[in-house]
């Protein structure tokens, strides 16, 4: 036996050494066998290397892997759940739920932000992130050295919004606290950096922009976060931006042929790559829509559009948009399609508005492409839920396996 077992050893030594050793599988082959894994398995392989664990929660390999998904919540009483769908319309073109993303952590919070996989769930000032794909969840600590938010901040806007800072490949979350003080408007702005091995503290951020409160949600692209803002005593907003990396702030031009006094139906958007400010004031009654895209930021050139829907697109939407509900932009698709989900929307002031979420068990939004002129109502099925009180939250990719 022990004659055999080394006569075997030999030979396996020997077609070792006839054999030329393995090359490595190129870079590119392995990403794409990656991409193709689900994330429960990528969570296992994050183990293999250093390497691999750095690719797999890289920001490069997320828009690779993830999948685009429309969120929503439900309201049942007292309780509110949230509930996912696949942004890829079925045969009858509509979204189907799938995923129940419910955490017991989320218990009278509301879901203000999501972004790529990551959720912040909001409670006054208090605020908390959840990995949909880890399930990992990390409660944000509070902003105790705030001048605003320590004193009564019943009369605070607090909005927080989560970016990537692509040259350091991180997760932030950017605070904005504002306070309107008799004809003074407070002001200030925080950043928390996600992630391992981070100084787990809000760090303030000097402003030199002019005093204002954001009344935009923020859109971020190419490592910039942009929004609209107000200013005391006037109608004309500020178009900001946030430089995600550098952390700092600055105020750009916009276009001056702009309505900005009808600023509660403006938003920024993506535009094929480019910042674009959207004016649907004009849609549910007239069926129009003003877009502006910013050409050359340098030059402060834009390029106005008007987009004016056919009958039997209007036909659509009266038939669905009745009394004083109207339409909120909820972002874009990666196809380019401005997602419009329906609300109600209740004036309570000159500038001020209450919003509520639809009431009906119909679920549906609509999808409208600027550069096809094409729109389309898109059902949100679910045999499972039967409520009367829904939002649509969000829409971004799913499966981020970065650590928190």
């Amino acid at each position: 036996m022990k004659r055999r077992s080394k006569r075997i050893r030999r030979r396996q030594s020997d077609i070792c050494k006839s054999h030329e050793p393995w090359q490595e599988f190129p870079s590119d082959l392995v990403i794409e066998i990656l991409t193709r894994l689900p994330a429960k398995s990528l969570m296992r392989l994050k183990s293999v290397s250093k390497l691999w664990s750095t690719l797999i929660c890289s920001q490069y390999f997320t828009n690779l892997s993830s999948a685009p998904r429309i969120y929503m919540w439900l309201g049942f009483d007292k309780e509110k759940i949230l509930v996912s769908s696949s942004s890829s319309p079925d045969l009858d073109g509509s979204f189907v739920v799938d995923q129940d993303l419910t955490i017991s952590a989320m218990k009278g919070y509301s879901v203000s932000h999501v972004y790529r996989g990551l959720m912040c769930f909001t409670k006054g000032t208090n605020a908390q992130i959840y990995n949909s794909t880890t399930k990992k969840l990390v409660v944000l600590p509070d902003i105790e050295e705030s001048n605003i938010i320590a004193k009564d901040h019943k009369f605070n806007k607090i909005i927080y919004h989560i970016a990537h800072d692509p040259v350091h490949d991180q997760y932030k979350v950017v605070c904005i606290v504002s306070r309107l003080k008799v004809v003074k408007l407070l002001l200030e702005h925080w950043v928390f950096t996600l992630g391992g091995g981070v100084s787990s503290r809000w760090r303030k951020i000097p402003c030199t922009c002019p005093p204002h409160s954001p009344f935009t949600r923020g859109l971020t692209i190419n490592g910039s976060m942009y929004y609209l803002a107000l200013v005391p005593n006037s109608i004309k907003p500020l178009f900001v931006r946030f430089d995600i990396s550098s952390e700092k702030l600055s105020v750009l031009q916009k276009p001056e042929d702009a309505f900005w006094c009808r600023y509660y139906y403006t938003e920024i958007i993506e535009y094929d790559g480019r910042i674009a400010i959207l004016d649907h004031a004009d849609l549910v009654h007239d069926g129009v829509m003003d877009l502006w895209v910013r050409e050359d930021e340098e030059k402060n050139r834009w390029s106005r559009m008007k987009r004016v829907l056919h009958p039997s697109q209007m036909n659509m939407i009266k038939t669905h948009i009745v009394h004083n509900m109207s339409l909120r932009v909820q972002g874009t698709t990666r196809n380019g399609d401005v997602i419009l989900v329906p609300q109600h929307i209740f004036r309570i002031g000159p500038d001020q508005f209450n919003v509520l979420p639809q009431v009906t068990t119909h679920f549906y939004v609509f999808l409208y492409n600027l550069q096809k002129n094409h729109f389309r109502k898109v059902e949100i099925k679910s045999n499972r839920y039967n409520t009367k009180r829904w939002d649509v939250v969000g829409f971004d990719d799913i499966e981020n396996l970065m650590y928190l």
